[in-house]
């Protein structure tokens, strides 16, 4: 009895044994986590305030390229926290996005903005990719710009001057970096050319009455105006300028397309960021009933890109790792863009266009 027992029990076992063999190399096959890791992906926007329609937009963007990406191996949140256009509540959100969120990437809009979260995000070795004009914002090994680089506007917007047989040119700008950093590539161009600068003058953000400004432009008679603000303060100048009867016409570099209202400076030519696949134009289109705005392109550009790099790895990527892979592999075939070069000092070199504003939406100007 005790023998017959006891080759029962060790029967049993090798059963037991046996099944626990089978039901482990069926899971070791499958090398897919059971439960997927989560990637996040910070994303400081303007939601309040006179550019909330911009930041909307890419809001609309950023959720639209995540839509699109499909199955996917790993989870993706994003942590979208409004800035309202401040560098100060920039500097906080980034902060979070580094220190509680912890994620991987992180995007930012606009040039004082992206200035702001430079050194916060460098320090915590976390990449971010702003929407910017200022070279500023890209300085350290973290610190990305993926926006059309201001000397390509510059060199465009002197060489439309130039076919367009202006003799001279007053400028208003803004006391903002990125602003700034257009205007200065435009000076720049204008150098080597027989277009004069007739008279510069700086505003700052907040200001309300530019008529001390609209008066002198009127008297020096210039061909042209080159208007480098933000909304409102746009539309406030353009308005005066009606007001007071000035009727020469206007340009800019991109802002009337950053305007809330571009019907404001209808029939007028300006210089634009790159160039974007029809496509993603209809699909948004569609989606949302509206065209995407100034950035939209960008932020989908960018949340696609960090999607298709984790993808490719079979683990989480740490921030530096994400950098890395981006760095090393560079960004063939952007959905938005075609191929894109990623240069030494972290820009993602894109080329300007001329664009006009027709029934109030910015159109290419074709060439």
């Amino acid at each position: 009895m005790n023998n017959k027992k006891t080759i029962w029990i060790t029967v049993g076992v090798i059963v037991v044994v046996a099944l626990i063999a089978i039901v482990a190399f069926s899971s070791g096959g499958n090398k897919q986590p059971s439960v997927k890791q989560t990637v996040k992906i910070g994303i400081a926007l303007p939601l309040t305030g006179g550019a909330a329609f911009l930041g909307e937009s890419s809001r609309n963007a950023a959720q639209m390229a995540l839509n699109d990406a499909g199955q996917t191996k790993y989870n993706y949140d994003l942590v979208i926290e409004d800035d309202a256009f401040n560098p100060a509540k920039t500097a906080t959100v980034v902060t979070k996005f580094v220190n509680i969120d912890k994620v991987s990437a992180i995007i930012t809009f606009g040039s004082g903005t992206s200035n702001a979260a430079a050194p916060i995000n460098e320090n915590a070795k976390v990449p971010r990719f702003g929407l910017a004009s200022d070279p500023i914002s890209a300085i350290g090994d973290y610190n990305f710009i993926h926006w059309t680089p201001p000397f390509k506007e510059g060199q465009l917007s002197a060489s439309e001057m130039v076919r367009k047989g202006y003799k001279n040119v007053a400028i208003v700008d803004t006391n903002h970096s990125g602003t700034l950093a257009v205007t200065n590539s435009v000076k720049e161009a204008l150098k080597n050319t027989s277009v004069k600068i007739a008279s510069y003058d700086l505003t700052n953000v907040g200001d309300k009455d530019f008529r001390t400004i609209v008066t002198k432009i009127k008297a020096l008679k210039p061909d042209i105006v080159l208007v480098e603000m933000f909304s409102p303060e746009i539309e406030i100048f353009a308005k005066q300028m009606k007001e007071l009867g000035v009727k020469i016409p206007m340009t800019s570099v991109e802002t009337f397309e950053w305007s809330n209202d571009p019907s404001l400076f209808e029939g007028m030519w300006f210089i634009s960021d790159a160039k974007i696949n029809p496509s993603f134009a209809e699909k948004y289109q569609a989606k949302f009933n509206d065209g995407p705005k100034p950035g939209a392109t960008y932020v989908y550009d960018l949340v696609t890109l960090f999607i298709n790099n984790q993808e490719k790895a079979d683990h989480a990527l740490s921030p530096t790792e994400l950098r890395d892979s981006i760095i090393r592999t560079g960004y063939e075939n952007s959905p938005i863009f075609g191929n894109i070069q990623i240069d030494k000092d972290g820009f993602f070199i894109t080329e300007a266009s001329v664009k006009m504003i027709k029934d109030g939406k910015a159109a290419l100007i074709p060439e």
